[in-house]
């Protein structure tokens, strides 16, 4: 005869019937998720998601460009440097074979 154990998952609340001699999961029972939320207060919490959704994304589209500035000022400074050291040669890493 089968050993059927009973294991309740602390953080989700998910009831496991594990058979014990084939280690396998006999059935799981979830429980029902609370919806005490009106339909009102949902739309709100969906508009809300939308404007910290456009929040985020404006400061990442910021930094992005605060980004790309710094790059081309550090190329800019690369390329004057560049100009000054004409004279010294550079040392490619494939002529030492």
């Amino acid at each position: 005869m089968k050993e059927i154990v009973t294991v309740h998952c602390p953080c989700c609340e998910t009831r496991l019937r594990v058979d014990v001699a084939t280690e396998a999961i006999v059935s799981e029972e979830r429980p029902k998720k609370k919806t005490d939320q009106t339909f009102d207060e949902a739309v709100q919490n969906v508009r809300a998601g939308a404007g910290r959704r456009q929040e985020a994304f404006d400061r990442a589209f910021q930094q992005q460009k605060n980004r790309d500035d710094l790059l081309d000022k550090k190329f800019a400074e690369a390329k004057e440097k560049a100009k000054k050291d004409k004279d010294e040669r550079r040392i490619n890493p494939l002529d030492f074979d």
